[in-house]
């Protein structure tokens, strides 16, 4: 066999090889071929932003027509405000609040400005004290109550890491109302803010 013919064997060789498998990747030191994804609940710090928090369940208490159930709906809609500004997903406030109403949607608004920017917040959670309510429905169906709450320490956070709005917490001044309608078997928030 000729040098030509054993040097054109090679290479035919060599380019069959390369063909039928590719090459494999070259790992960059300290990274994973796939970013890992960490499927445990991990609340919002300084370092970063909630992931996977579980959504607010609706109590069963929340479910009835009563007095009781009122407070207990109102409560868990203060338990939706905070999850939406800890992680940005709406859905549970909206879920359970009209689109007429406008503290509601501010609420929203407030969190998408906030993450769609980068940033993140924690809290703020909220207690609903003092609930009262006679629970007679006006000629649109809806029963209002008035109550105080308290509310945590919150932060929120810039893309960059960087303090935004802080909040030291303690009782907010003033009574605050919320104005709901119990239709279908569950409550809806109408308005809610100072009464």
């Amino acid at each position: 066999m000729s040098l030509f013919r054993v040097l054109m064997a090679c290479c035919l060789i060599g380019c069959l090889t390369a063909c039928a498998a590719p090459a494999a990747p070259h790992a960059i030191p300290g990274e994973s071929a796939q970013p890992s994804s960490d499927p445990r609940p991990t609340p919002a710090s300084s370092n970063g932003p909630a992931r996977n928090l579980p959504r607010p369940q609706l109590p069963e208490t929340a479910k009835q027509n009563t007095e009781q159930g009122f407070e207990a709906f109102t409560q868990f809609w203060f338990d939706a405000i905070t999850y939406v500004m800890e992680t940005g997903d709406p859905r549970p406030v909206n879920e359970i609040s009209s689109p007429s109403c406008k503290m509601c949607q501010r609420q929203v608004e407030k969190a998408n400005r906030l993450y769609e920017g980068g940033g993140w917040g924690i809290g703020p959670q909220r207690m609903v004290k003092g609930f009262k309510s006679t629970m007679v429905a006006g000629a649109d169906k809806s029963v209002a109550a008035v109550f105080l709450f308290e509310e945590l320490a919150s932060v929120t956070y810039s893309k960059a890491g960087d303090v935004g709005i802080r909040y030291t917490g303690g009782m907010i001044g003033g009574v605050q109302a919320i104005h709901a309608r119990f239709d279908e078997g569950k409550w809806v928030a109408l308005e809610v803010g100072p009464a």
